[in-house]
């Protein structure tokens, strides 16, 4: 009986020990998790997700995309700084719009764009040699752009939107023309080549507002470049500006004798040419800037350049020798 209580305190002393050893081991992992889960992450913000703790990565907010960027016209710009750059002596219209374009400022970004546009300068009718500039003078939008025997020249224009009814002109693969003149001209090219063996040819007929915009501050920049032969009064004698100029309305052609671009100040002289001068009339074409009437018309001597008035105003200018603006009373005031 005895024996028997010694051997059973002896079993509770034992398991009493180990009892306190799993206490503590259990103690022991229990502090070791908190520390882990609690300690080491404020000490090493990096080491809870196994990340470089000395490494900083800085997320920039994702770039707008430019398929995000609403389609806008040519004139609207999403850069903070825009320079346009005009031609020089050239009248521009700034024209603002606000940036699209992602800001980490809340205030909208504004860019001036300029356009060339022929308006008056605050300085008034610049001349060279006798001819203005077109960019410098005040004209008026005409009523009846679609009048055959409209008057365009450096003071009566057409509005920038003005596209008159075209058809393809005959003998060219690239030009165009009004109707009634393209009917004229392919009359007229059938009876020079018969009469005179030659055919003509046309270099150019109806031209865009931004054609003639192009084709005049190109030589503008020849000017400046010191391009032989490049005058200002070459350029203002020579180009008519956008609006004012006859190609806007599809009437003008100018015309050659042999099959390449080049025109020629020695047109009348070649057969066809000569031909021309004595029965354009016929089919209702006017040569336009005749020689000696500078002057009156804006422009120097034109060989190439022909106008379709039709055949009755044709006839009569023909006739009395005077230009458009002899036959409207509206030529231009010298200074």
């Amino acid at each position: 009986m005895k024996k028997n209580k010694s051997h059973s305190r002896f079993i509770r002393e034992n398991a009493l020990r180990i009892l306190a050893g799993l206490t503590v081991v259990l103690s022991v992992a229990a502090i070791a998790i908190l520390v882990r889960a609690y300690v080491l992450p404020r000490m090493h913000p990096g080491s809870a997700t196994g990340t470089d703790p000395f490494t900083s990565t800085s997320v920039s907010p994702p770039r707008e995309s430019s398929s995000d960027i609403p389609e806008t016209s040519p004139e609207t710009f999403t850069s903070t700084s825009v320079s346009a750059t005009a031609m020089p002596d050239s009248t521009v219209s700034p024209t603002s719009v606000t940036s699209s374009a992602p800001s980490s400022e809340p205030s909208a970004t504004t860019v001036q764009v300029s356009k060339p546009t022929p308006s008056p300068t605050p300085s008034g009718p610049v001349w060279y040699d006798g001819f203005v500039d077109p960019r410098t003078v005040e004209y008026e939008i005409v009523s009846n752009p679609g009048d055959i025997t409209v008057l365009i020249n450096k003071y009566y224009a057409v509005s920038e939107d003005y596209v008159p009814e075209l058809v393809p002109a005959a003998s060219s693969a690239s030009q165009r023309l009004r109707p009634e003149a393209n009917t004229a001209w392919d009359l007229m090219r059938a009876a020079c080549l018969e009469d005179t063996g030659k055919t003509l040819y046309l270099t150019a007929g109806y031209s865009t507002f931004e054609q003639r915009i192009a084709l005049f501050e190109v030589a503008i920049k020849k000017v400046n470049d010191g391009v032989s032969g490049f005058t200002m009064k070459r350029v203002v004698s020579k180009y008519a500006y956008a609006g004012r100029s006859e190609h806007n309305v599809g009437l003008a052609l100018d015309i050659r004798e042999i099959n390449d671009s080049a025109i020629s100040s020695n047109f009348l002289n070649t057969p066809a040419g000569a031909w021309m001068s004595d029965h354009a009339h016929e089919y209702g074409f006017i040569l336009r800037y005749p020689a000696g009437k500078g002057h009156i018309t804006g422009y120097d001597f034109e060989a190439w350049h022909f106008r379709y008035v039709g055949v009755d105003l044709a006839t009569t200018l023909y006739t009395t020798g005077q230009t458009l603006e002899e036959y409207y009373g509206k030529e231009q005031v010298l200074p």
